[in-house]
């Protein structure tokens, strides 16, 4: 796979982590109730942790020799009806961008480690994110 190939794909990531960023923020905005502090406490830090996901995926595409791509990036629907429906469409997000970071790693030739290592770990945080939101997506029930 050349390095421009790796930095397509990795620009492709970076605009969906940008996207979950401005996601997470602007949903944030919109939380009210009495459970509003912990749900935009969470959503902020969530939307803190893809802006540090795309800083990172920036600085990867810099070390291939490519360009970050910024302009565009947000591919978010700002629309919603509940909370439930944020967090659906923050778990369609999650799971997109779980596949681009899977779809790459597929792609990537075993003697890249450094480049593998990064997915992996990437791959193994958006799996954290998915599972946590479809517990928050279950119905309401204290055990």
């Amino acid at each position: 796979m050349t390095n421009e190939i790796i930095c397509n794909r990795l620009n492709e990531i970076l605009a969906l982590e940008i996207s979950g960023a401005l996601m997470y923020l602007h949903y944030s905005y919109y939380i009210y109730g009495h459970a509003r502090i912990p749900i935009v406490g969470w959503l902020r830090s969530q939307s803190s942790e893809g802006m540090t996901h795309a800083t990172e995926v920036g600085d990867k595409i810099i070390s291939f020799g490519g360009d970050p791509v910024t302009a565009g990036s947000n591919k978010f629907n700002p629309s919603f009806e509940s909370l439930d429906d944020m967090l659906r469409q923050t778990l369609r997000l999650e799971k997109e961008a779980f596949d681009a970071y899977a779809k790459l790693l597929g792609e990537v030739e075993s003697e890249n480690l450094v480049l593998r290592v990064f997915l992996e770990n990437k791959i193994a945080e958006e799996s954290e994110h998915i599972e946590e939101i479809e517990k928050m997506l279950r119905p309401d029930v204290v055990h």
